[in-house]
């Protein structure tokens, strides 16, 4: 039984599922697929463009394509995000659309899409599997290893914000909100903090020939956030470094503003940590489930006072773990049952 999921990179969200299915599945450009898949399972939709905006002819290739696919197999779309997160555009929205209207099945993370999309696509078929923790894309190290290699205090408390930071305002509400925390031993780290600016006035190119302003307030906010209490990279980094970073920390702050999901709760409840998140989308399912702090993303005060509840929990020992729905295994197996049930029809 095979499944075609029409891209090629790897995303740690299917290598936790894939390793329990009875399914197998199969990863390559959209033209490759034939009427031996009776399954096609498309997650991000730029994925299928390797995360390049598709030309006008190219989404009419696709659109052929998914016709042709539609003949022979049963199109189910996992639904991680509303449109596109960062630089949306007129082809990227109607790549979402194309996927959407010719989705056979669609499968949420959460309560919160299905209720949303059962409304614009009534005749679809909408189920609900939450996003899967992570129990072999990560290793998990000692916490006092793992800081004694970052070159951090054992006694500090130590705040992270896992992944990439996309927005000034993330960026804000990380910020701001540890500089309140009243703990005067304290640590911020962020695995891939936003330092990309897009300052510009008339003669910023010519000036640019002798004194670069970019550059300068980059670096200046590089110098400002430095060892030992912040503990910042500014791009992708290895697995193994960020589960370094992830080891040694106390509390996960998952900094998202106006996401449908994020497996950044996720991730926290996979390596023992208390998790502080925004209310919104599916992401405030995943808290609630799992009794940890929310926030509302539009106050600082909010943020900081979920991350001093979140601060009390470590304090008192509190560290939930993921609950039974969200292991692998069980995720897999709803998808394979899915999958099993459309191959009948």
């Amino acid at each position: 039984m095979k499944v075609f999921l029409p891209f090629i990179n790897k995303y740690t969200y299917l290598n936790e599922i894939e390793k329990f299915s009875d399914f197998q599945f199969e990863k390559n450009h959209f033209l490759k697929y034939d009427d031996s898949f009776k399954i096609i399972n498309i997650h991000w939709p730029e994925a299928i463009f390797n995360w390049k905006e598709p030309s006008n002819s190219e989404l009419d290739q696709l659109e052929k394509e998914i016709a042709n696919w539609k003949k022979h197999s049963k199109l189910v779309y996992t639904k991680h995000d509303l449109e596109r997160v960062k630089g949306t555009t007129p082809n990227f929205k109607r790549l979402f659309r194309i996927i959407e209207k010719n989705t056979d099945l669609f499968i949420h993370l959460g309560d919160y899409s299905k209720k949303l999309y059962k409304v614009l696509y009534p005749e679809t078929t909408h189920i609900v599997i939450p996003h899967p923790c992570f129990e072999q894309s990560f290793e998990k190290i000692p916490k006092q290893e793992a800081r004694n290699r970052l070159g951090i205090d054992k006694e500090a408390l130590v705040i992270i914000a896992p992944g990439q930071v996309r927005t000034f305002k993330e960026r804000k509400l990380i910020l701001d909100s540890f500089k309140k925390i009243k703990e005067e031993n304290k640590v911020l780290i962020a695995t891939n903090m936003l330092n990309e600016l897009k300052y510009d006035f008339r003669g910023r190119v010519k000036m640019q020939r002798f004194f670069d302003v970019q550059q300068y307030l980059k670096m200046r906010f590089r110098k400002k956030y430095q060892p030992p209490e912040y503990l910042f990279t500014y791009e992708s980094i290895s697995s193994n470094d960020f589960s370094i970073r992830l080891s040694a920390a106390d509390i996960v702050l998952v900094p998202r503003t106006d996401l449908l999901n994020s497996g950044n709760v996720l991730l926290g409840l996979s390596f023992g940590k208390v998790t502080v998140g925004p209310a919104i989308g599916n992401i405030e399912q995943q808290l609630v489930d799992h009794k940890l702090p929310l926030f509302d993303p539009n106050s600082i005060t909010s943020v900081v006072e979920a991350l001093e509840q979140g601060i009390e929990m470590y304090k008192k020992g509190i560290f939930p773990k993921p609950l039974e729905k969200y292991l692998p295994e069980n995720v897999a197996k709803e998808y394979d049952r899915v999958f099993k049930e459309l191959l009948k029809e």
